[in-house]
């Protein structure tokens, strides 16, 4: 189990006191929230045969409760981070009401004011004797039971131990349990991967003032604002791990994943903004929602949001259209400093161009399919060792005039220049990289012809080199 210290007992209080007095913690969403679940979630959702999102808990506990009758007993509900129990005790009263009086329900949350909402919510809807209340925190707690079901909406994207996390659920869920997950599965603290930046901040470059402007602050933001929610607390503080560490430890069932780029103009920051009653601002969100479906089917960005179901045994698996749970993964381990796509390094560099102590990990900028070079390159690296030297081949033909300077810079930074006569040229560079660090190595040309132009064939290019190889050169070596 992972030792907490004085940075996690802050975190919590911040936690703590973020959530004490939200009575309504599910509410608030703007409107362009709710129009875009009713274009883009539910039809999803529905394609998998589950009517909304409610229906997805309540069918689940329904059918539970229907065997755990069967066997003679009551079906045990544990609800993950269930804060005023609003949610839960809505789902009960709904199961109650039409003759289902075999749940037990179990609301864990670490915040006593929550608990204690919930506890006279329970009491004011008669459902207190099937109600049970547990104080633990989700980075500690112990699985003590089975449960037929554990529900975990909108609550693992705040968990620090998600590995501990995960082996409770494993552990506590009965062999043929459920766990119902609606979760955030984006890049940590929900900020944007590159990738998805970069979209948004072209689609940001071109909305007007009045759809700019931050419920937090009241500023019009002239550039979109990528805030870390988990600078302070736990608000995303694994995102990006809810998913793979899930797949560790259970089985995916019925799986949906959706969202990215769509976020920021449906979130509470500057999703009040867009009025879907207005036209203008209906169809801007119906393209961005579009936009974001295609971007996630071409593997162009990966999904920030996931509603699933998950077992503790193998299961057959019903995924929306491709959307598996390994296409919906983000690698994090490689990253593209340039901002755009991220790669596979052999999809990046299929003609080995970079070696050594790096991975090529995103398209290599301005270098052809034949390796002829214009007068820019840039290639995103990451090292995977430490770096003490950068060795650059290249060869120029006789019929190239007037070679001269070539200089190698690090992320913007002058590292050195290289002197290049017709032929083939290797030269070393002086380069101190750390290990596992995202860098990117730009090559300037001062000089460049067009064949065309100076009668040296047919080719419209503007070229300066070929590049043979670039090694990076490992400390001590």
């Amino acid at each position: 189990m992972r030792a907490h210290g004085s940075d996690y007992e802050r975190r919590l209080a911040v936690e703590r006191d973020t959530f004490a007095g939200q009575v309504d913690v599910h509410g608030g969403l703007p409107d362009s929230a709710h129009h875009w679940s009713r274009r883009h979630l539910l039809p999803k959702l529905r394609e998998l045969g589950v009517a909304d999102l409610d229906s997805l808990v309540t069918d689940t506990l329904r059918a539970r409760a229907a065997e755990a009758r069967a066997a003679g007993r009551d079906a045990v509900v544990l609800s993950l981070g269930s804060g005023n129990g609003d949610q839960e005790l809505r789902w009960l009263g709904e199961l109650v009401a039409s003759g289902v009086d075999n749940v037990r329900l179990r609301l864990l949350e670490v915040n006593p004011e929550m608990r204690r909402r919930a506890a006279e919510a329970a009491h004011e809807r008669g459902l207190d004797a099937r109600v049970e209340h547990l104080d633990a925190d989700l980075n500690t707690w112990e699985a003590e039971t089975d449960h037929d079901v554990i529900v975990a909406y909108q609550v693992l994207h705040h968990v620090l131990d998600l590995e501990h996390l995960g082996a409770q659920l494993r552990n506590g869920l009965r062999a043929d349990g459920v766990l119902v997950v609606h979760d955030m599965i984006g890049r940590n603290g929900h900020r944007r991967w590159p990738e998805a930046l970069e979209v948004i901040e072209r689609v940001w470059a071109t909305l007007p003032p009045e759809l700019r402007r931050n419920a937090v602050t009241g500023a019009v933001d002239e550039h979109f604002v990528d805030l870390d929610c988990a600078a302070d607390g736990f608000e995303g503080i694994r995102a990006q791990d809810v998913l793979p560490v899930l797949r560790e430890f259970l089985h995916p069932g019925l799986f949906l994943t959706l969202g990215n780029v769509i976020d920021p103009f449906i979130d509470r920051v500057y999703g009040h903004n867009f009025d879907p009653a207005e036209a203008a601002h209906r169809a801007l969100l119906d393209d961005l929602g579009t936009l974001d479906d295609t971007l996630i089917d071409l593997g162009v960005v990966t999904p920030t949001r996931m509603t699933a179901l998950f077992h503790p045994r193998p299961h057959e698996l019903r995924a929306y259209r491709g959307r598996t749970p390994e296409r919906s993964v983000r690698r994090t381990g490689v990253v593209d400093t340039g901002g755009r796509v991220s790669f596979h390094p052999d999809a990046a560099d299929p003609q080995r161009l970079v070696g050594g102590s790096a991975l090529a990990v995103g398209r290599l900028h301005g270098v052809e399919h034949d390796r002829w070079v214009g007068r820019t390159a840039t290639l995103p690296v990451r090292t995977t060792a430490a770096v003490e030297g950068v060795d650059v081949e290249v060869y120029v033909p006789g019929w190239m005039p007037g070679p001269g300077t070539l200089t190698l810079t690090v992320d913007g930074d002058p590292a050195g220049t290289i002197a290049v006569g017709h032929g083939r040229t290797g030269a070393r560079t002086a380069v101190t990289l750390p290990a596992h660090r995202s860098v990117e190595l730009t090559l300037s040309a001062d000089w460049w012809a067009v064949p065309a132009d100076i009668g040296a064939g047919d080719d419209r290019r503007s070229l300066s080199y070929v590049l043979t190889g670039l090694t990076l050169r490992e400390a001590g070596t």
